[in-house]
């Protein structure tokens, strides 16, 4: 019996996940993108943390 490999590229698949989706992990990166980042709200900022008010930008003679 071969080894399972994947579609993209061929390489061989050893993760079970990998096999169930037929990419590995590098060729699943490449096609999808990187995976979404998640922000954390200003309300869960971590004791010990600082946030900074924004400022109200005047416009100058270099920005109009």
């Amino acid at each position: 019996m071969t080894a399972p490999a994947t579609c993209a590229c061929g390489r061989p698949l050893r993760d079970p996940v990998s096999v169930a989706r037929g990419l590995g992990p590098v060729c699943h990166r490449r096609l999808n993108g990187p995976p979404p980042t998640v922000r954390t709200p200003a309300a869960e900022i971590s004791p010990g943390q600082t946030a900074l008010e924004l400022q109200p930008l005047q416009p100058t003679l270099w920005s109009v």
